[in-house]
């Protein structure tokens, strides 16, 4: 990843092309760090450039993120440790059942509940990641493309394929072949805001930029929209694991 120095400080950046962006943009965020974002088929001015030009509200906005970075939990996957599931909060309990041959992830009584065989130790935190991940994805995969067709049915809305994914960047995302894509941490977030993302990238099907008339198109669909839009903005950050 190149690095740029901006009045002392170095810091890494990163370029990228969208196909909806209709002009370059400099963007900083919690998950994706410093970036600049091009539209197809237009490389200049150099990112360099446009970084120095952007140096103060570059260094500010990495001040507001450190901020805020400091401020969000840690997982260590730990006893106690509170996951969220599809708004509702759930303790992480951790168990021996020697007769398990794998871990065995499920909710019961306001607990995400892993039954470790003997072979997994407590403190394996990157064993017991990769399951909580794995039941997760699990769920994802069994609710999100079935909400995803009721919703378009309900709307009017013809897609190609519902994929899952582990994005880090993005709740959703359509393809130009018209494909939807979806993050599996969004069994994390509330129902209705679940929703929401779902007819964010449905209606990208029929306006594929964030114009007044893809804004009016959502809100149609969505009347609260600017809530979870909000929503996602303020306790994004949070949906971890």
């Amino acid at each position: 990843m190149p690095v740029i120095e901006l009045k002392g400080q170095s810091i890494a950046y990163q370029t990228r092309t969208s196909k909806r962006a209709k002009r370059i943009s400099v963007r900083y965020s919690l998950s994706a760090g410093l970036e600049v974002v091009y539209p197809p088929g237009l490389r200049q001015p150099g990112p360099e450039a446009l970084l120095i030009e952007r140096s103060d509200w570059i260094l500010s906005a990495i001040d507001r993120f450190g901020d805020a970075r400091a401020k969000l939990p840690r997982r260590e996957y730990r006893e106690g440790e509170e996951f969220l599931f599809r708004g509702a909060s759930y303790k992480l309990s951790l168990e021996k059942v020697p007769s398990r041959s794998r871990i065995a992830v499920r909710l019961r009584k306001g607990c995400l509940a892993l039954s470790l065989p003997d072979s997994v130790s407590f403190r394996e935190s990157e064993t017991i990641r990769q399951a909580i991940e794995g039941f997760y994805r699990r769920q994802a995969r069994s609710y999100l493309p079935g909400r995803v067709g009721e919703l378009a049915e309900m709307y009017g809305f013809k897609y190609e394929k519902v994929r899952i994914k582990n994005q880090k960047t993005r709740w959703g995302s359509c393809s130009a072949k018209r494909n939807i894509n979806l993050n599996l941490r969004l069994m994390m977030a509330p129902d209705e805001a679940i929703d929401y993302v779902i007819i964010h990238e449905l209606c990208h099907l029929l306006e594929l930029n964030h114009n007044p008339a893809f804004w009016a198109l959502v809100e149609s669909c969505c009347p609260k929209y600017a809530h979870w839009k909000a929503w996602f903005k303020q306790h994004g950050p949070r949906l971890i694991l």
